[in-house]
């Protein structure tokens, strides 16, 4: 992001500024993970604006093509089985078009398809311009999907899916998010297209007070970890506001009595949403140790906590963030 390194500079600065003599142990803690959490939140309002302005150039793209009459034309791609730019077989710096067998061959129809051949540009941009951004897409309620980078869309896809049933489409739709703002998938699920943990941003498209699209930016957790957590020297791990662990460093996951933690993919389709299973959730830890800190940080708001679990102690500090709904936790052995 423009700016970044100039504010870990500034950050870090400050850190070495901060000795003994001038301030707390407890104090220092709590300053670094402010960093952490202002890094992190400044991209994502990056992203916010982003994916914004991305969504008003759909819409002036929508208006330029209605007043040519281009909107209602054939499009000019031919799509195999319902899908279009397999990985592979045609263009890598090409979208992959899915599209459902439940879509209907209509006027909307064909308009949506009119726009996969607008966008691919503009999400291979945004893709190339952002290192935490893994992909960008759109879900139509007409059944179609257009996503960027492509990917191997017969091996991942059943050819049936419901794009509305997914969490990156239905939280963003009109019942769920009646301000049209831009909404955080903040909760860590499975992408069905390979890329393994994600978090999404997701923002609608209206068109006359019609919705024509919800764009989304997926982030990995690869992401997460090498471009934030790997930056800071400290034991951080973040859960989400249901205790559901959503990355950290190693030795902060296993003093939590939770398994290691794998960047899971999979080989198989999958037909809705699939979140981390309880396995990775604090509340489920097999520590009752853990388990009290939780409820602690997480329903009683604490800031600090001391862990004595199996001969191990730690200081625990807690911070929630502010754009996304979780809690960075640092841990002092």
């Amino acid at each position: 992001m423009k700016f970044r390194g100039l504010i870990f500079f500034v950050i870090l600065l400050l850190l070495s500024q901060c000795g003994p003599s001038q301030r707390s142990q407890s104090d220092k803690v709590f300053l670094e993970m402010k960093a952490f959490i202002s890094l992190l939140e400044y991209d994502l309002q990056v992203l916010e604006d982003e994916i914004v302005n991305l969504g008003e150039e759909v819409k002036s793209l929508y208006y330029e093509m209605e007043q040519t009459e281009n909107l209602k034309k054939a499009p000019n791609r031919k799509y195999n089985r319902g899908i279009y730019n397999n990985k592979g077989r045609v263009n890598p710096n090409a979208s992959t078009i899915y599209i459902s067998k439940l879509a209907e061959d209509d006027d909307a129809f064909n308009e949506t398809l009119r726009f996969t051949e607008i966008l691919d540009y503009k999400f291979k941009e945004i893709v190339d311009r952002y290192d935490v951004v893994s992909q960008v897409y759109f879900n139509s309620k007409h059944q179609v999907n257009q996503l960027f980078p492509p990917y191997d869309a017969l091996s991942m896809l059943d050819p049936d899916h419901d794009l509305t049933s997914f969490n990156f489409y239905y939280l963003a739709n009109e019942q769920n998010n009646p301000n049209a703002e831009a909404v955080w998938v903040d909760e860590i699920y499975i992408d069905p297209v390979g890329r393994g943990w994600v978090i999404s941003l997701i923002h609608p498209v209206y068109v006359e007070e019609e919705l024509i699209m919800i764009l989304g930016f997926d982030i990995t957790l690869n992401s997460i970890i090498g471009n934030y957590l790997d930056n800071f020297d400290r034991d951080f791990v973040l859960i989400d506001a249901t205790g559901t662990l959503v990355a950290g460093k190693t030795r902060g996951i296993e003093s939590l009595s939770l398994p290691p933690l794998k960047n899971h993919t999979y080989n198989q389709t999958i037909s809705s949403d699939s979140f981390r299973v309880e396995d990775y959730n604090l509340f489920s830890s097999k520590s009752k140790e853990v388990r009290k800190m939780a409820s602690q940080v997480i329903l009683a708001n604490e800031e600090e906590y001391v862990l004595n679990d199996y001969g191990l102690q730690a200081n625990i500090s807690a911070m929630r963030m502010n754009i996304l709904d979780w809690i960075v936790l640092d841990l002092v052995f």
